[in-house]
């Protein structure tokens, strides 16, 4: 069963991204929908066998997959990797379903099912994988499926803009996972989980809890590298659901709340988580307020309360984050696929100027949005009132500034939902009609809604341990005060924190500074040293070495002109010259020859005589 959960989405992907062209869309939509609902139930069904046998935790190894340091082929399940798995799958599935309605008029359907599918499966590798090794190719997996869905809309430069902020923002965190994977080889000789959790060391703790925490910061979308979240819009609304509200940015949360062993070892890093998570929490609270795009709204929603969630990972209180995570999917899944019901009534508007008046022609979208906004607004009885408390409690018992930030958060966060609540709903409507939506669409909302109202009940606090402080009860009014006064500003019109207006505006100029730093600023700057460089250096090397070669070969040639030509020119001076005399007498001539002889004679009869 095990083996399966991950492989049927992969089934479904390849049969999409293969042969996918040829197939009806009732044939897509049972296929992919039909995997990964199987997938859910196999997943059910692995965790009651657990269960029942009394474990906490199952571990298969099916091979090596790198020899020497522990990177295998297996799955590890346990309690942390169970809930993945089931919100993974049954918000999955969810989606699927909601996309068989929002999508039918897409061109590319088959494309777009099986780039669903083939996420899937990267997430359930990343989460039920027993070493970090297979983790991390779970991890650029998810990547790789996020990139090619935010890109979905090829044809629009907003969205292959997106797709590539969303991909080169997320190597940077990457590249934290890699190193902190070296440093684990080096020190322990090993990927898998259970190895390094037992040698776990001070010595190399805090080096790898800062890596693993910089990846899970490109992942989370925490600051400074939160920027792309919001861009990620631009693909289709039901994969803003999925991967960037209940599974892919809780990836950094997932891989912090594993690596728990590590982290309690580095006592130095958890504050400085605390901080960043405070920090994006309140960034993106008051970028919310000001936005227009019912889709940005929840953008900036999403990495505030993942802001949260490291707050509370900061702290130390690993599964109340987890336990907000669980929640969070239910309720910002709901709102996600509320609004694309309004999208997609509304031909494709997302401008909330432009709505209004719309719970009448669309009740049921107008009430999935209220519960979605009660619960992340943390009003008691729903569920993330439940998870919220949880979290603002255990800050407060670590630092009451953080319980500060939180509260603050909280108070945005009702009032930035309401805010959109009464833009799209309430008032006079812009239009004319609405399209009524199919049941397709409905039938998640509704189980959602009924997750974001019953799923904080669910005991998933560390040992299911209940407070009786006091001061836990005092806390959990202030914050529901807190919530219900952010609600009345909305819905009086109150303009909260104004005097920032223009620093919320333009999103506290975060992407600004991130560009003169490193696109004008490290980009250009190290574009020009590198461009001295290769004049210089390189091709001066080029240069310099052509030189020397012509250098070369005129000396080569000055040599092979005056010494070796010469010392062969003047053995044939030498020759001649000694051969002159010779040649002066035999000149070839008889007369000459004649005229010698009779000289010869002449002056030997001469001298004879003179005898």
């Amino acid at each position: 069963m095990v083996t399966l959960i991950p492989a049927l989405p992969l089934f479904g992907a390849a049969l999409m991204l293969f042969l996918g062209r040829r197939l009806p869309k009732a044939a897509i939509n049972l296929i992919c929908c039909s995997t990964v609902a199987v997938a859910f139930g196999l997943t059910v069904l692995t965790l009651l066998e657990l269960r029942a046998s009394g474990g906490s935790s199952i571990e298969h190894r099916f091979g090596t997959w790198i020899p020497g340091i522990g990177a295998e082929w297996g799955f590890y399940i346990d309690a942390l990797s169970g809930l993945m798995m089931l919100i993974v799958t049954g918000v999955g599935f969810l989606i699927h379903l909601y996309s068989t309605g929002y999508m039918a008029h897409e061109s590319g359907y088959h494309r777009y099912f099986g780039y669903l599918n083939l996420f899937l499966f990267f997430m359930l590798l990343l989460v039920m994988s027993n070493n970090y090794a297979l983790t991390f190719a779970g991890w650029e997996g998810v990547g790789l499926a996020s990139y090619l869905l935010i890109g979905f809309y090829f044809d629009r430069k907003n969205a292959g803009d997106a797709a590539n902020k969303a991909f080169l923002m997320n190597r940077v965190g990457d590249c934290g996972y890699l190193l902190a994977m070296f440093v684990l080889v080096s020190a322990v000789g090993s990927l898998r989980y259970a190895d390094v959790f037992a040698a776990a060391d001070p010595q190399w703790a805090t080096a790898v809890a800062v890596l693993l925490f910089m990846a899970a910061c490109g992942k989370s979308a925490q600051f400074p590298l939160f920027t792309w979240l919001p861009d990620a819009m631009e693909g289709p609304t039901p994969v803003s659901a999925l991967i960037h509200a209940a599974t892919m940015v809780t990836a950094g949360v997932y891989i912090i709340a594993r690596s728990e062993p590590i982290f309690v070892l580095a006592p130095s890093v958890p504050p400085v988580i605390a901080a960043i998570g405070a920090v994006t929490a309140i960034l993106a609270a008051t970028t919310a307020m000001v936005q227009y795009d019912i889709k940005r709204v929840l953008a900036y929603s999403t990495v505030s309360q993942l802001g949260l969630m490291f707050i509370s990972l900061g702290v130390g209180a690993y599964w109340t984050a987890v336990f907000h995570l669980f929640t969070h999917a239910f309720f910002k899944a709901l709102l996600f696929l509320g609004a694309g019901a309004v999208i997609h009534s509304l031909d494709g508007e997302q401008d909330m100027r432009k709505m209004g008046g719309l719970r009448t022609m669309l009740p049921f979208a107008f009430w999935a949005m209220v519960i979605g906004t009660l619960a992340i607004a943390g009003i008691p009885g729903l569920a993330g009132f439940m998870s919220k408390d949880a979290i603002l409690w255990e800050a407060f018992r670590k630092s009451a500034a953080l319980w500060a930030f939180g509260l603050l958060t909280s108070l945005l966060t009702a009032f930035y939902m309401w805010r959109l609540v009464r833009m799209t709903f309430l008032g006079e409507p812009n239009h004319v009609e609405a399209h009524n939506l199919p049941l397709s669409m409905r039938l998640p909302l509704i189980v959602l809604a009924l997750g974001s109202i019953f799923a904080g009940w669910v005991p998933l606090t560390n040992g299911g341990e209940s407070h009786t402080d006091w001061r836990e009860y005092l806390l959990m009014s202030v914050a529901t005060v807190a919530a219900l006064l952010g609600m009345y500003a909305a819905q009086r019109r109150i303009r909260l924190l104004s005097p920032f207006y223009f620093l919320f505006r333009q999103r506290w100029y975060v992407d600004e500074v991130l560009f003169g730093l490193f696109a004008r600023g490290l980009g250009r700057g190290g574009g020009g040293i590198l461009q001295a460089f290769d004049s210089r250096v390189v091709d001066g090397a080029v240069d310099g070495t052509g030189w020397t070669a012509r250098a070369v070969s005129r000396a080569a040639m000055l040599w092979d002109t005056w010494v070796v030509d010469g010392v062969v020119r003047s053995t044939g001076l030498v020759v001649r010259a000694s051969s002159w005399p010779a040649r002066a007498l035999q000149t070839g001539s008889l007369q000459s020859y004649a005229l010698v002889f009779l000289l010869g004679v002449a002056v030997y009869l001469g001298w004879a005589f003179s005898q």
